[in-house]
């Protein structure tokens, strides 16, 4: 509460400290006390979601590698970390996008992935929470409420089947990949490093090349 909410490093380290608490039982045990607790949330106005994806994010790294976190909201998140409804200036959007990227970047690396709904003719900012499903392999969708069950089914059956993937792709030394970061090319541009993170089963990735110059196949030795 309060300035907590706006805390990365304090809403880290609590729910740390309290992840061994919390995860020491399996759900078939504590289903029914989740169960009461959620029937019993209210709707206030306020939506922390950056707090709260901070917290699950590290909760899930606690267990099993291909852990999911899916985030279902109706409303932009306006308290605390990640707040995006007063973003107003250039420089806060900026901010807000690279809080989204750093969360999106931590559970890539602890093998969670971030799913979002939100609903449809619903401001949620879509664009701003995109990094969390594109970096964490997770899906990014808005949705009829009355079908909300059946995207909740479809992504929790999407099993994380690789954590801390790498891709390598070599082509021709003729050929050279196109619009990719400078820093995942390699052997003049022939060579493609791409940092996966997480993959499910049936996951594809595309990439673009085209032939080098007449100039540099000329002096190209065989």
């Amino acid at each position: 509460t309060g300035d907590k909410l706006n805390n990365f490093e304090e809403i880290l380290n609590e729910t740390n400290n309290a992840a061994e608490e919390v995860l020491q039982s399996p759900i078939k045990a504590t289903n029914e006390k989740l169960c009461q607790k959620l029937s019993q949330v209210e709707e206030t106005g306020p939506t922390a979601l950056g707090p709260a994806l901070l917290s699950s994010i590290a909760l899930a790294s606690k267990g099993k590698k291909g852990s999911k976190v899916i985030i279902c909201t109706d409303g932009l998140a306006n308290v605390g970390l990640g707040g995006i409804e007063d973003c107003v200036t250039e420089e806060e959007k900026q901010e807000c996008f690279r809080f989204y990227e750093k969360i999106g970047d931590i559970a890539k690396n602890e093998g969670v992935s971030i799913s979002v709904i939100s609903m449809v003719s619903e401001d949620c900012r879509m664009d701003m929470l995109a990094p969390l499903a594109e970096m964490s392999s997770g899906e990014l969708l808005q949705v009829d409420p009355e079908h909300l069950h059946e995207n909740f089914a479809s992504i929790l059956s999407d099993d994380v089947v690789a954590t801390h993937v790498k891709v390598r792709v070599k082509l021709h030394k003729g050929l050279q990949f196109r619009n990719e970061e400078e820093g995942t090319l390699n052997e003049d541009k022939s060579l493609l490093i791409r940092e996966i993170g997480n993959a499910n089963e049936g996951q594809e990735i595309t990439f673009e090349y085209s032939l080098k110059s007449s100039k540099a196949l000329k002096e190209m030795k065989d």
